[in-house]
């Protein structure tokens, strides 16, 4: 199975992966995706937390790096709102497209429409790979997509990750177009979410200038709601590292690995295990969601001492304020997912079975739960819709 990993910028990264690829594995790394240089005129999705963005020629070189390894990079122009309609955007946008197609970069990932096309007439040799936040979930958006020219790979939406037998069909559509159809493993979001758009468009700006936006994270409504559900853990749309091969035999074209938001310690961590196609713990520390890999334990009595009118007014400390408390957040729900699970078992088509709910695979504590809702609460009603 081919992998795609994530870069976050971090200059110790080049040393990581030249560690996993030693990993012997049945599967293999064949490219890296990020945006290291600065966002200004086009969104990549994310921001560059841990490092300022690279010049051109800095990029240049850490692309050669990985493609010394063996490794294509895929230059992530993920934002969802297409600022080519924006005139004074629209120069810059192409004259970065151009610059791409004379670049050693031979892949972008595109997330709306009107930039494949612009991509299309301004590196015509560059191909492009559509992000799942198109929501491809249908052989009827397969072909539409696979129309332009320079689409060689869809990453469907997330409601599909486990339906095998649609992504046989999409793989079957797409490779009547030459398109092949990838897949991302570990994604901690809902695969049918409310405010998924909401949230797409939100990392979009904030990848350009994330100190003009107030801090609220989607993800804490996420959260919550899940919590709220303890059953509707068992729906996020996650492949374990030991269900690879029934990728691999459907046909699949890459199986993508998240975040760039991550440490390179812990993307090192992620990928070891999907190259070693198995992991005995809990799934969602595989997540960058819910992963409480590096977080300090917790016990129920010193989340019950958690004070969140304190935790408000510190909003603006990035380690004691409302931010911190989304980074500690999967420590204190303290859920987890029985490996035993066979998340293959379902389809994640859920308008009609209840299965979930009978079965005892999430793992929490009730008073765990009941302390985190509370706390969840108030800072919806005192913080983020006040």
């Amino acid at each position: 199975m081919k992998i795609e990993i994530p870069d976050n910028n971090d200059p110790s990264l080049i040393k990581v992966v030249q560690r996993l690829i030693k990993i012997p594995s049945r599967h293999a790394i064949t490219e890296i995706y990020g945006k290291p240089t600065t966002n200004a005129h086009m969104g990549s999705g994310r921001t560059n937390i841990f490092y300022d963005g690279l010049d051109r020629k800095n990029m240049i070189e850490r692309v050669d790096s990985f493609k010394n390894m063996g490794i294509s990079y895929n230059y992530t122009l993920n934002g969802i709102v297409p600022r080519g309609r924006i005139p004074e955007n629209r120069k810059k946008i192409i004259e970065e497209l151009q610059w791409l197609e004379k670049s050693p970069i031979r892949k972008i990932t595109v997330a709306n429409y009107e930039l494949a096309r612009l991509a299309e007439k301004y590196c015509p040799s560059v191909d492009v790979v559509v992000s799942f936040f198109t929501e491809v979930d249908s052989k009827e958006k397969v072909r539409q997509w696979a129309k332009l020219s320079n689409v060689k790979t869809i990453i469907t939406a997330a409601s599909t990750f486990r339906n095998l037998s649609l992504l046989k069909e999409l793989v079957a559509t797409g490779k009547e177009h030459g398109v092949g159809i990838g897949v991302i493993a570990n994604l901690g979001c809902m695969a049918d979410c409310a405010r998924k758009e909401e949230h797409a468009i939100v990392k979009d700006m904030a990848s350009i200038n994330s100190s003009t936006l107030r801090y609220g994270a989607c993800t804490f409504y996420c959260m919550r709601y899940l919590l709220e559900n303890p059953e509707k853990f068992l729906q996020l749309p996650l492949i374990r590292p030991e269900d690879l091969a029934a990728y691999d035999a459907i046909g699949i074209a890459i199986v993508k690995l998240v975040d760039r938001s991550q440490t390179a310690r812990w993307i090192e961590k992620v990928v070891s295990y999907y190259l070693k196609g198995s992991f005995k713990g809990n799934i969602l520390d595989l997540t960058c969601t819910y992963t409480r890999f590096n977080l300090k334990k917790h016990s129920t009595q010193q989340v019950a001492k958690i004070n969140m009118i304190r935790k408000m007014k510190e909003q603006n400390t990035r380690a004691t304020g409302v931010l911190g408390y989304r980074e500690m957040l999967p420590e204190l729900l303290n859920v987890s997912i029985d490996h035993s699970y066979n998340l293959l078992g379902c389809s994640n088509k859920c308008d009609s079975c209840s299965g979930c709910k009978k079965t005892s695979a999430v793992k929490y504590d009730p008073e765990r739960r009941r302390l985190v809702l509370k706390q969840l609460g108030k800072l919806e009603k005192d913080y983020l819709f006040a």
